[in-house]
């Protein structure tokens, strides 16, 4: 089910003065590798065994002879291991490149750039090894594209100089995600001579432009060893033809998975909550030059969402030169508002400058439940979905009278799993929230709150207040009776699934294993798999608020927006669920 390929890169030293030295310490440290990790490959840097820096002695025909005389011994030594052997030896042409496994020389080809990509099936995956200057892979792209092949290896063992490693870095990550294949580097010259080229051995791995391992000669030889998931390759890239010149078997056995998993994959740098919020403002700001429209209303609940949305729209009318008068924020308490919500949400609205608006519901609400025949006793889905109507109609009426748009608060947690009212919190004229899940707009609220002078204090409670839709009564104490989490289970976990869910498509049985590893600290086996249910179910039912969502700018990769992701209203989530089932 796991349907990865696992490859190591080794940057093993050299002994410039004994190749065969170099040859044996290589072979050991294969050998602990192999045993170690079960690799599918495991692959040396180019010059493996002589560095780059013997100069014009690589020439001469006693190099070529002591490395032709290593391949028997090295074959010997791969025979006794089951994963595949990627390495260079010096022959009397130049330089050759030898695939071998189980002691058996599987392919053989020219180690030099002339050479061009040399295409191999790797443990079922399709393969090719590129020897260049890593720093210059950019201009080698369209050769690769056209390969076919998902997984790229860069033996390599070029001198440094100021700023080479990082440039290395840059080309390999933007090849990667611009052709959603995996590359990896292999950067020799452990051992060398630092004359007149100083060498920095290093290892990297870059999967669809994500960084899964980087080596570097800290403690010992640079190696990253780690798990290619074909299926994130094959989400992203872009069919093409492919032909073998050989084949690698894959390296049978149980294996625990070995990739970076982060519970939070949305974001990767603190850097990217400032441009994630720029976005937002930027695409509101454009929404109100555009339709000429000056004024915004937005409803405020004192909670998460509406918190970041009201953010957004100072940060708009900022941009446009506007006073925050011209945002008129709607408080309007009902029959589950708390004192802590409602207190925030006027401290926000004040602090901002905007223009207040304090409209109780409680009453309307009673009387449209009088004239639909409710008691208004009975707490059922209608007794909360009235009150999300209701203070949608206030908030789509004050915009007609002041001549504005209604900004939108919900979000892309909200959206996929359908917690919100078809006609209520999910309608609007634009919504701003709509590409970040629950777990990101708390992130980009606290990254932004202090930029707006007496406003940090009051939204730092409000990230601490427990998330909550407010529409039943509070508790005996005080405090909101419902609390999201516990009716959904926590955002973290649902934030994941629905990432790995949307981005990849992947298979239900492979995303509850990836949860099942990224959360092993946090929840058991069976609350994921309960989860992963919940999600499913809830996923497929709300299809049809999601083809009624109000119009958005796409500002993340993984969103619900309809340019982006389509399916059928009326589709089941029964084929998801069996197979969550069969777990």
């Amino acid at each position: 089910m796991q349907n990865n390929v696992r490859i190591c890169a080794l940057s093993a030293p050299i002994d410039q003065s004994d190749l065969g030295l170099g040859a044996q310490q290589a072979a050991e440290r294969i050998a602990e590798l192999a045993q170690q990790h079960c690799p599918d490959l495991i692959f040396l840097p180019h010059h493996s065994f002589t560095g780059g820096s013997l100069g014009s002695v690589f020439q001469n025909g006693l190099i070529a002879e002591q490395g032709q005389q290593l391949l028997p011994y090295l074959l010997s030594k791969t025979a006794m291991i089951k994963s595949a052997v990627l390495f260079t030896l010096p022959d009397g042409g130049g330089e050759s490149c030898y695939i071998c496994q189980a002691g058996q020389l599987l392919g053989q080809f020219r180690a030099d750039s002339t050479a061009g990509l040399f295409t191999f099936t790797l443990a079922g995956s399709r393969a090719a090894v590129l020897f260049c200057d890593p720093a210059q892979l950019v201009r080698h792209a369209g050769d690769i594209a056209r390969s076919g092949a998902q997984i790229l290896l860069l033996p390599a063992c070029q001198p440094c100089i100021l700023g080479y490693s990082d440039r290395v870095l840059r080309q390999i990550k933007e090849v990667s995600a611009a052709l959603g294949i995996c590359v990896a580097l292999c950067q020799g010259g452990l051992g060398g001579s630092s004359s007149p080229w100083v060498f920095e051995p290093q290892t990297a791995v870059f999967e669809s432009g994500q960084l899964l391992d980087f080596g570097r000669e800290i403690d010992g030889p640079p190696v990253s060893c780690v798990d290619i998931d074909l299926d994130i390759l094959a989400a992203g890239s872009v069919p093409a033809s492919f032909e073998a010149a050989c084949h690698t078997q894959p390296v049978e056995g149980q294996r625990t998975l070995m990739r970076p998993l982060r519970q939070n994959p949305y974001i990767l740098r603190p850097e990217q909550l400032d441009e994630l919020f720029a976005l937002q403002v930027k695409s509101l700001a454009v929404r109100m030059e555009n339709t000429g429209i000056k004024n915004l209303v937005i409803a405020v609940s004192g909670g998460l969402d509406s918190t970041l949305a009201l953010l957004v729209c100072a940060g708009a009318c900022d941009r446009l030169g506007l006073g925050h008068e011209h945002i008129t924020a709607i408080t309007m308490p009902g029959f589950g508002t708390t004192g802590r919500t409602y207190q925030n949400a006027k401290a926000l609205i004040s602090a901002l400058g905007c223009a207040l608006r304090e409209i109780p519901i409680k009453d309307s609400v009673q009387v449209h439940f009088t004239a639909i025949g409710h008691d208004g006793q009975k707490k059922d889905i209608t007794y909360e979905n009235a009150q999300a109507r209701e203070r949608t109609q206030i908030a789509l009426d004050i915009a007609n009278t002041v001549g504005g748009f209604v900004v939108g608060t919900g979000d892309l947690s909200e959206a996929a799993l359908g917690f919100c009212t078809f006609g209520g919190d999910a309608l609007a004229n634009f919504n701003v929230n709509i590409c970040l899940p629950k777990t990101v707009v708390r992130q980009v609220a606290g990254r932004v709150k202090d930029r707006f002078y007496g406003a940090g204090e009051v939204v730092q409670d409000i990230l601490d207040t427990p998330v909550s839709p407010e529409l039943l009564p509070p508790d005996e104490t005080g405090e909101a009776s419902q609390k999201t989490e516990e009716i959904l289970g926590e955002y973290d976990l649902l934030d994941f699934i629905l990432y790995y869910h949307l981005k990849y498509g992947m298979h239900p049985q492979k995303l509850y294993y990836y949860a099942c590893v990224a959360f092993s600290q946090n929840y058991s086996a069976d609350y994921i798999k309960e989860k992963l249910q919940l999600f499913y179910r809830r996923f497929f039912a709300s299809q049809f608020k999601r083809a009624a969502a109000p119009e958005s700018a796409i500002l993340t990769e993984v969103c619900l927006h309809t340019l982006q992701f389509q399916m059928p209203g009326d589709m089941s989530a029964k084929l998801f669920l069996h197979a969550v089932e069969e777990l």
